[in-house]
């Protein structure tokens, strides 16, 4: 599980904000899991304005995932995305941190980029006896100053300074093929831009079709809670559609849903159907994998398109342990302060900006005379937390 996040100078974020999952003996409600004799939450909600930066955050700790473990092969995360500074802070780096517990040991990783080459970078274990973090290796300005892995040299040779010593690890399996899983089942409806225009809309569709028609459990199960959530869907088949524009025509894989009237099935594409429909589809996968193996789910805009029945049924998953045994954890963004009143203090961030045009968060539990029994929702109407748009009259 992930203990929290740290980003510094991205996009509308200046100074540092924290994103912590860990809870206090005092504040253990519900839906969190205990691990290593830590209370860590299954949910983070970030809750503010327009333009107040939550999508900000999301994008920043999705690019730092993903920076950490694939900027050795994947040349894309390498050249998008690595330079957006703040506006006043354009010859600073960008600072990235967190710490996760993988296999019962816990670890802490910290990155600084600027203008798309690592300044510093460092990957240390907390060590039981002392209580302090030992670092596992350690590099600044491309040069490695520690490091108790053997790496052999024809593979350090490889190393650019554009790129994390960390993936370059992870990909040649110096953790081991199964190593340091945390990482690894992250999923998110985040679009960073190394993949902006990079896929057609009826490739990802062929590609969800594809993983549907290999795993039978996942498609019984989707087409079960489409059935439970009342779409009108009795049942998922597959099938094909062209793309006939631009040059030639290409097929691609498909989603055909059934609905039954009498004794009658009428079949459609899967692309007919209502945005919140196809939105859900896409977002069922995500939750069936990391409850089936554990892991993160980075959602921006959770709600999108979605009734508020159904996006509270998804958090409830979360909150249920006997839904979420693997302690799967969601970080998600809304505009709908509804959902908070399903939550505890704890869980929900405050996202707004400062007169520096930054972005600041904070947790609700931060917030002095905050108290367990509140009613989220009313309060934040009211504007007893901030974080609302201040709309001025004509």
């Amino acid at each position: 599980m992930f203990l929290n996040f740290k980003i510094k100078n991205y996009r509308s974020i200046g100074q540092e904000i924290t994103l912590s999952f860990a809870i206090a003996d005092r504040q253990k409600i519900r839906a969190y899991s205990e691990v290593n004799d830590k209370a860590i939450s299954n949910i983070a909600c970030i809750v503010g304005a327009n333009a107040s930066g939550k999508s900000n955050i999301l994008k920043g700790f999705y690019l730092f995932l993903r920076y950490m473990c694939k900027s050795y092969s994947v040349p894309m995360i390498r050249e998008a995305g690595v330079s957006d500074t703040h506006f006043c802070c354009k010859n600073e780096p960008m600072e990235f941190s967190t710490e996760f517990i993988d296999e019962g040991t816990q670890y802490k990783y910290e990155l600084s980029i600027l203008k798309g080459e690592v300044q510093k970078e460092s990957f240390s274990e907390l060590k039981n006896d002392t209580k302090r973090y030992n670092n596992i290796f350690k590099r600044e300005m491309g040069r490695i100053v520690q490091n108790i892995i053997a790496v052999n040299k024809q593979d350090l040779d490889r190393l650019q300074n554009n790129m994390s010593l960390m993936s370059l690890l992870l990909e040649l399996n110096y953790f081991g093929k199964e190593g340091l899983k945390t990482l690894k089942n992250v999923v998110t409806n985040v679009i960073p831009e190394f993949r902006v225009s990079s896929e057609h809309p009826l490739e990802k569709l062929n590609s969800l079709t594809k993983r549907l028609e290999q795993d039978t459990l996942l498609l019984a199960e989707l087409t079960d809670e489409l059935r439970n959530i009342d779409t009108g869907i009795d049942g998922l088949s597959f099938g094909k559609v062209s793309n006939t524009a631009g040059t030639g025509d290409k097929e691609y894989a498909a989603i055909v849903t059934e609905h039954k009237i009498g004794n009658r099935i009428h079949p459609l594409l899967v692309l007919q159907e209502s945005s919140g429909t196809i939105n859900y589809i896409q977002l069922f996968v995500y939750l069936y994998d990391i409850f089936k193996n554990g892991g993160l789910l980075l959602a921006d805009e959770l709600e999108d398109s979605l009734h508020p029945d159904i996006t509270s049924r998804i958090i409830s998953k979360f909150l249920d342990g006997d839904k979420n045994p693997n302690n799967a954890q969601i970080l998600f963004t809304t505009h709908n302060p509804w959902f908070l009143q399903d939550l505890t203090k704890t869980q929900i961030f405050i996202a707004e900006k400062n007169t520096r045009k930054e972005t600041e968060l904070t947790r609700l539990d931060d917030i002095q005379g905050v108290r367990n029994d509140e009613n989220y929702f009313i309060k934040y109407l009211a504007g007893e937390y901030d974080g609302r748009p201040k709309i001025k009259d004509l």
